[in-house]
């Protein structure tokens, strides 16, 4: 049972990271449209007022405190006004206005790397709806799979915005940005919901009130694919991997999310379902190598639970895969499985949108626990 996994004892363990100032616009968070970053009062990198190297309020050398001997506003990691560690005004342990986590300047403060402080970032990234975004606040989710990726839900209608309205800061991309919904990983003439659009909301509310990251969907789907599908050789592989590829280098990779398992065991001849694990492993070897990261996590779903009649756990199908898909942590470094029980479901084996809302809920959660979360 999902209890079992000790979800309660998750704690949320988020690693700052930073932003890259742009000369000509300005960032959007997640109440904006769109956007990269403003260049405020004082530094060369700077957001805001203050900055790396800045004259604003606060700044690694050049502020009005400095890093280890300052005594005004400003420091490296302060929270407060001034210093290294602080929690007075100046010096290195003291706790003032600006610094490391949210103050007037500093390395997290009103100016430079993350959200409005902090030191500069890699200086690339990518344009969005006409606005740079820095690629360590532009961070993708390449989610992949079959029927249930491209998703069958249309209940409870109640849910419905949360799925089909779009959202500022959220995207997809398939050779072009546009304001994410559902369908994310859509069929020709397929308009139900499935996770992308969950997926990314999930994400979005793990971060910090205000926060200016932007969360991308790469999604592709198709009902009844394998493993064997999905190989790189074959016909999808490639189509999904095309648009990651095109934003390689420009944004953060932050997961790969997988639904599949159960389409193996029901559609594959017998002999070529025991190197489900394998193939599973080779497909993401071959993704975290053409991306160039070897670190990328995966959140594989597990067997659907709830599913019924012939695909029940206890059926053929599910006798077989479920000892195979549980395999996969250990096969594949950095690979959680997302538990499916409880999963309220739209059939016999295709999740509804409140299934869907928990679903991606719990995978952004073991991110957050297995330190896979960065963003604020």
């Amino acid at each position: 049972m999902f209890s079992r996994l000790a979800f309660g004892a998750l704690t949320l363990f988020l690693v700052a990271c930073g932003v890259q100032a742009h000369p000509t616009a300005s960032l959007p968070g997640p109440g904006d449209s769109g956007g990269a970053t403003v260049v405020g009062s004082g530094g060369t990198t700077v957001v805001g007022s203050g900055g790396a190297t800045g004259s604003g309020s606060g700044g690694d050398n050049s502020g009005t405190g400095g890093d280890a001997t300052g005594t005004g506003s400003g420091g490296a990691s302060t929270s407060g006004s001034g210093g290294m560690s602080a929690t007075g005004s100046g010096g290195t342990s003291a706790t003032g206005s600006g610094g490391s986590t949210p103050g007037s300047g500093g390395r997290q403060g009103s100016g430079g790397s993350v959200g409005t402080g902090g030191a500069p970032t890699s200086g690339v990234g990518v344009m969005i709806n006409g606005t740079f975004v820095p690629k360590e606040k532009a961070v993708a989710i390449i989610h992949f799979g079959h029927s249930n990726m491209r998703g069958w839900a249309t209940k409870p209608t109640s849910l419905r915005s949360y799925f089909f309205d779009t959202a500022p800061g959220l995207w997809s991309y398939k050779g072009t940005f546009t304001a994410a919904k559902e369908p994310t990983a859509p069929e020709p003439n397929q308009t139900q919901a499935g996770p992308g659009m969950a997926l990314l909301r999930a994400a979005q509310a793990a971060l910090q009130p205000g926060s200016d990251v932007q969360f991308i969907s790469i999604g592709y789907a198709k009902g009844s694919v394998t493993t064997v599908d999905y190989a790189k050789t074959g016909t999808y592989y490639p189509i999904f991997m095309n648009w990651a590829n095109q934003l390689k280098g420009k944004v953060t990779f932050g997961a790969i999310v997988i639904m599949l398992g159960l389409t193996d065991g029901e559609h594959l001849p017998s002999a070529q379902v025991p190197d489900f694990p394998k193939r599973v492993a080779q497909l993401v070897s071959n993704i975290r190598t053409d991306l160039g990261e070897p670190n990328l996590p995966v959140l594989f779903c597990d067997y659907e639970m709830n599913a019924s009649n012939d695909l029940a756990p206890t059926g053929p199908v599910g006798t077989v895969m479920i000892p195979l898909i549980r395999s996969l942590p250990s096969m594949v470094s950095k690979l959680a499985l997302v538990p499916t029980d409880g999963i309220t479901m739209q059939d016999d084996h295709h999740f509804d949108m409140q299934g869907h809302k928990d679903w991606t809920t719990r995978a952004i959660m073991l991110m957050q626990s297995n330190n896979w979360f960065p963003w604020k």
